[in-house]
């Protein structure tokens, strides 16, 4: 089975990499919003997403697995000399009442979806996001989700979506502009 899946990131922050201590975050929501248990997984659901569909212009590059889909958007130029990982925005579509799990594989990567961990700068360490993470869609619409893969250098990504019992196999790549 194949299908599209998208994903966007907006994040930004850092952590101690190259004797450098890590900036400060300023979280723009309560830290429990998408981590209710500190150390826990993270859970985006409805009401933390940001709009109903993709932009359009995406539909070439969208990847869908069963009720979910995600597009890939460009590696971010790089932050700074102190930043070990670069990130790509990969939005998440979630058709109206579904909900599924999203999973890297890649050696190197991570997600980041906790919007408390967002960071202005765009500096990250490969720790600051997850190798899992869970989303639940609004009942009545589909929901579209930001978030972003972080990298040390990987531009291909497998995922694995879980859905309704289906484990779907998904390959995402940075979109070249």
């Amino acid at each position: 089975m194949g299908g599209g899946l998208l994903a966007v990131l907006t994040a930004g922050g850092c952590g101690v990499a190259g004797g450098q201590a890590a900036p400060q975050i300023t979280p723009t929501v309560p830290a429990a919003s998408d981590r209710p248990t500190p150390g826990g997984p993270v859970t985006r659901t409805c009401g933390s997403d940001y709009a109903e569909d993709f932009d359009s212009g995406v539909e070439s590059r969208t990847v869908t697995a069963g009720p979910v889909s995600v597009v890939a958007a460009r590696v971010s130029p790089v932050p700074g000399a102190g930043s070990p990982v670069r990130t790509f925005k990969l939005a998440v579509r979630l058709d109206a009442g579904s909900a599924a799990a999203l999973s890297t594989s890649t050696a190197g990567t991570a997600l980041i979806y906790d919007r408390a961990s967002f960071r202005k700068s765009n500096v990250y360490r490969l720790a600051d996001g997850d190798r899992s993470l869970r989303f639940v869609g609004c009942r009545d619409r589909s929901a579209v989700f930001n978030g972003a893969i972080l990298t040390t250098g990987p531009r291909t990504v497998d995922l694995e979506v879980v859905t309704a019992g289906r484990r779907i196999p998904v390959t995402v790549t940075a979109f070249r502009s």
